[in-house]
């Protein structure tokens, strides 16, 4: 017997049916894997922008307040400023707007809380979502950063020795302070010229090896690879002015920064943060050459001319400041000027 030709083309439509709805709910489900993975990426951008926010705000500690509280309107300044450094998707990659007023928070007088938006009339944009009446999605993100002292920095310290101010180091624009000194200054011993050697000890990066000027080339530009705190007596006074060294170093330093405008104060600055120094505020023997010095303490500075503008390079200066660098925090101040680290405590 032979098949009616009617039933096969019954058959043949079912199947055409059949294949129609599949393919229909094959390109809705990737059409919904795509909106989430948009959902995914833009709530990361969120956080990230949130975390800088937090962090640039957690920064804002008080000039030369001994308790270490946060300057607020500082800090809703510094984590709108760097919140917006950031973008997020919306219908595609836009600015992250924080509102001053009402995405940040102060938990306590350390604490910061900032919180990213895609929410209302900012709300990030569906694509295929839009089929079934889903034309955005609201997002956020929350950080919170907190601001305490320090006694123990890691990484990033130059080999420069400011020497300590009775009363303190004063934070007005305008004012500078020898962070390593040339031969037409006033030597705080003969032949120092407040430069420092970490030795060859460290093995953590950057490794900064060979003679003592190498090592001071690759510690001006870098920084010390390991962890210093109050009352180390392992670091020398560095005899002998290093002029080719260290003017190569702090150029380096210089040419790596983002923002080389000369002659601005710190609050003006907005660059990756290479003209931030922190220095190590030390005793030492009075006597010439190299001598044993203690540390008592930390400081940081903000170079505000180019190496060559000052002393053909052998000479820093620096404007005093409250500036925050990865360290371990502790619940006790070091003795001497105030160092602050900063770090999340919590996001999501």
């Amino acid at each position: 017997m032979t098949p009616r030709n009617d039933i096969i083309r019954d058959e043949r439509g079912a199947a055409l049916i059949y294949v129609v709805l599949f393919m229909l709910s094959s390109l809705w489900f990737v059409s919904l894997a795509i909106d989430m993975g948009k959902l995914t990426v833009t709530k990361g951008e969120l956080q990230r922008a949130a975390d800088a926010a937090a962090l640039a705000g957690a920064s804002a500690v008080k000039a030369q307040d001994p308790n270490g509280e946060l300057d607020q309107a500082q800090a809703r300044s510094r984590a709108a400023f760097f919140g917006a450094q950031n973008t997020a998707l919306r219908e595609s990659s836009e600015p992250v707007v924080i509102d001053p007023n009402t995405d940040i928070i102060f938990l306590d007088a350390h604490t910061i809380q900032v919180t990213a938006r895609r929410e209302g009339g900012n709300a990030m944009t569906t694509i295929f979502a839009k089929t079934i009446g889903i034309s955005s999605m609201n997002l956020q993100a929350v950080a919170t950063a907190k601001s305490i002292p320090v006694d123990e920095p890691c990484q990033s310290l130059a080999p420069m020795a400011p020497v300590q101010i009775a009363g303190g180091y004063s934070t007005a624009c305008g004012t500078t302070y020898d962070l390593k000194i040339g031969s037409g200054g006033k030597n705080p011993s003969p032949g120092n010229f407040q430069l420092l050697d970490y030795g060859t000890n460290c093995q953590e990066p950057p490794l900064c090896q060979g003679g003592l000027g190498p090592r001071i080339e690759c510690w001006t530009a870098n920084g010390y690879g390991c962890c210093v705190k109050v009352g180390d007596t392992f670091v020398d006074t560095a005899p002998g002015n290093k002029v080719g060294p260290f003017s190569k170093g702090m150029q380096q330093r210089w040419d790596s920064d983002t923002d080389q405008t000369e002659n601005i104060c710190y609050s003006a600055y907005h660059g990756n943060g290479k003209r931030v120094v922190a220095c190590p505020i030390v005793t030492a023997s009075s006597s010439g050459g190299r001598t044993n010095a203690t540390i008592i303490g930390f400081a940081t500075f903000f170079l505000v001319n180019n190496p060559k503008h000052t002393g053909g390079g052998s000479i820093a200066k620096g404007q005093f400041i409250n500036y925050v660098i990865p360290g371990n925090g502790t619940t006790q101040p070091p003795v001497g000027p105030t160092l602050y680290t900063v770090r999340l405590i919590q996001n999501q």
